[in-house]
């Protein structure tokens, strides 16, 4: 499962530092535990939490569960 696009963040600035500050907000729904956080990706990675991480295309909650998160759009 790769992550949906949700909101988009920039900077203002050079076209590159606007690029590079660019970030997808999601939240993950872990099916194991419920647990259901907001977190960021900057250019298809994940930015780095204590409780999720992420693997290949998909996200995992720290809980011990085997199967990947659910990713939600925020609008």
């Amino acid at each position: 499962m790769s992550p949906v696009i949700a909101r988009q963040r920039g900077s203002s600035g050079t076209r590159e530092s606007a690029r590079e500050a660019l970030s997808d907000e999601v939240m993950a729904l872990c099916p194991l535990c419920k647990a259901f956080e907001t977190v960021w990706f900057n250019r298809d990675r994940m930015v780095q939490t204590r409780k999720f991480t992420q693997h290949g295309d998909a996200v995992y909650h720290e809980c011990g569960s085997g199967e990947p998160c659910s990713l939600y759009r925020i609008f």
